[in-house]
Order: structure tokens, then sequence, then C-alpha cells
């Protein structure tokens, strides 16, 4: 089942089954899991406004990963320009992605900060990016524009998580 949450009154973003299995997989049930993350790539489809997350960049070895810290590396953007390109400039960049070891999660300081960085400075369609937080019974999900304005979404379809 795919997740959706509304961006706007006439926007939502939707999460498919596929990369939601893909994200859920990396969930922090045990102490021993570490955080996890990456990139979601996708479609802005022009007929309805929504933003569709096809899928997701999943860790890479050269992450640095621990309990309670990620740190997302380069090959992240390399595998995004990778799908790009394989599908002839349409498959577009739509946010960042990751864990924490907690039922209900919230963003840290540095979540917000890396964030805030990525809005500033990293190349994608639109007025803003998608921040989902893995936790180990629910998936929230922040949006930040250029103006910096953060939010949270709202779950539109909560029969769909656990």
């Amino acid at each position: 089942m795919n997740l959706v949450y509304r961006v706007t009154p006439k926007q939502r973003l939707i999460i498919v089954e596929d990369a939601l299995k893909q994200m859920e997989a990396f969930a922090q049930h045990w102490w021993s899991d570490r955080e996890a993350g990456g990139v979601m790539m996708g479609r802005h489809l022009l007929d309805s406004h929504d933003i569709v997350v096809d899928e997701i960049s999943t860790p890479q070895y050269t992450d640095r990963r621990s309990r309670f810290n990620f740190f997302r590396s380069r090959k992240h953007e390399q595998v995004a320009r990778q799908r790009w390109l394989q599908e002839h400039n349409t498959s577009a960049y739509l946010g960042l992605w990751h864990t924490h070891p907690e039922r209900d999660p919230t963003p840290s300081g540095v979540d917000r900060n890396d964030w805030q960085q990525a809005v500033a400075c990293d190349t994608y369609e639109g007025d803003r990016l998608f921040f989902p937080i893995v936790g180990t019974h629910c998936i929230r999900v922040w949006t930040l524009s250029r103006r910096g304005a953060l939010r949270e979404l709202k779950l539109e379809n909560t029969n769909a998580q656990k």
C-alpha cells in the first residue's frame, strides 16, 4: 500500500509501496540496528500536481552509520544522477530519508540543519524538498521550502501505517 501525505490543499506526496518497503526494511527495531538513509527519487505529476516517490537510494558502504547517527556519503548523489540519466531526465530528486530508533520519530537539530543545507544547496525541481524519518512504528514526513518554512505533513491514509 502507498502512503499519501497532504502537502497543500491541491498537492499530495505519494510514497509508493516498493520505496516504502525499502525504507521500512531499515527501521531500527533492535539495539544493534544502525541509522540508515538515502535520497528519494520520483516524479512531479503535471496533471494533478502530486509528487510521487518511486524509489530511494539505500545505505551505501561509504556512509557512516551508528545507533544514533547517520552521515550520508556522496555516493547517494551518484546513484540519483545515474538514475536520472537512465530515466532520460525524468526521475527527479525529491528529498532525503533516514531512520531513527524511536517509536514516533522527531527531527534532531542535526536533521534540521541537514535539511536546510539540502534546500539551500541541492539542485531540485519545485519549491520544496521532503524529509521522511522512519521510526519503529510510523513514518513521519516534513517538508522544507526554499522560503524556509518547515512543517510536518499530515498522513491521509492512516490505515497504511503499522
